[in-house]
């Protein structure tokens, strides 16, 4: 397992989430490079430099709000394994999205992340 990258999380209501994308903008001096709805978890995702933008209301965001930041990784099986030999505890199973499979981690530390592994559509 590798992983890839880690993002902050910012979690907005559905309809801050333009206004908030064109703060990011702004801040980094980049345009928005994905934004995506996922139907099965009522969510919109936008994604400024490192920054990952959560919109939905309050109850499909709950369970995501919990986690701290987004770490991408090439496999999100050998993370799984590999997390879980480290003293770490997966509180979801992986699941698969359109685009990713995903699932939440809580660290030996205390820290929760989730866990994604893009998947080319």
């Amino acid at each position: 397992m590798k992983v890839l990258d880690t993002l902050i999380r910012v979690f907005v209501e559905r309809d801050a989430l333009d206004q908030t994308i064109r703060f990011y903008e702004d801040l980094y001096q980049e345009k928005c490079k994905a934004r995506v709805f996922y139907e099965e978890l009522n969510l919109e995702l936008a994604m400024i430099a490192r920054t990952v933008i959560i919109a939905g209301d309050a109850e499909s965001r709950r369970l995501y709000e919990s986690a701290s930041a987004t770490i991408l990784v090439d496999s999100i099986q050998e993370a799984a394994v590999y997390l879980q030999q480290h003293g770490a505890v997966c509180l979801t199973e992986a699941k698969r999205t359109p685009e990713s499979w995903i699932m939440l981690v809580k660290h030996p530390d205390g820290l929760i992340a989730e866990y994604v592994q893009v998947v080319p559509v």
